[in-house]
């Protein structure tokens, strides 16, 4: 079953998920779908040819509790693409874009409204998929320094250092945390002025493990660390 998220109260959908109900999906009368606003999920019925419906069930889904925000360097279309896909299925509440010394990337600010409206798109589209109640929020593009005033209980910095500390016993630790922030680095890493930056303000240097990882993977592999320590 197709599920789409509404824009109001009435369950208004986008003029792209009419065409997908339309001309993707080929639905007809008597077809069901479900729509979600507000956190609570409407199952519809196509009642005739213009499309019209009909609620034969609604029920309110919660979302996590605890909030999930990924901050991650800008990277290329394709691998921020999988971020905010892959992160939107394994749990991320939000991502914040960043802008470090190394990002492959050059952000060109005028374009930042068409890049958060095409990566809102993106994360809707992952959570209609994996059937969340509710979709990631695409925060501006901020730098280091932005960075580190935003609030949370748990502030993680994944790093290739040695001495950093094991993420599992980090989380083990802090397992009451409401809010977590993860912050990972461009490909090439962050430069350590930007490290010690982040680690004076608060942030817990950790390791994913001896692998060195793609800066696309690493975010969901800690998610999905996250998860199995949190929701099981």
């Amino acid at each position: 079953m197709q599920r789409y998220f509404a824009k109001d109260e009435s369950l208004t959908l986008n003029d792209s998920d009419y065409h997908h109900i339309k001309k993707v999906m080929r639905m007809k009368t008597g077809d069901v779908y479900e729509v979600v606003y507000d956190n609570v999920v409407y199952k519809c019925k196509i009642t005739d040819n213009d499309f019209s419906y009909e609620i034969l069930e609604k029920y309110k889904v919660e979302s996590s509790k605890r909030e999930i925000i990924i901050a991650f360097s800008l990277l290329k279309e394709q691998k921020l693409d999988y971020v905010l896909q892959k992160g939107t299925e394994t749990g991320a509440s939000s991502f914040i874009p960043l802008i470090t010394k190394r990002s492959v990337i050059k952000f060109d600010k005028g374009k930042e409204i068409s890049k958060l409206k095409r990566w809102n798109t993106i994360a809707k589209e992952a959570s209609e998929q994996c059937f969340r109640p509710d979709i990631p929020e695409i925060k501006k593009v901020m730098t280091i320094d932005e960075l580190i005033n935003v609030s949370a209980d748990l502030k993680i910095l994944l790093t290739l250092n040695e001495k950093s500390k094991n993420i599992k016993k980090v989380l083990q630790k802090n397992n009451k945390c409401d809010k977590i922030i993860i912050v990972i680095g461009p490909e090439g890493g962050f430069e350590d002025v930007e490290e010690k930056k982040l680690i004076e303000n608060g942030f817990v240097s950790v390791t994913l493990g001896k692998n060195v990882l793609r800066a696309e993977t690493a975010p969901i592999v800690a998610l999905s660390m996250i998860n199995y320590e949190f929701m099981r």
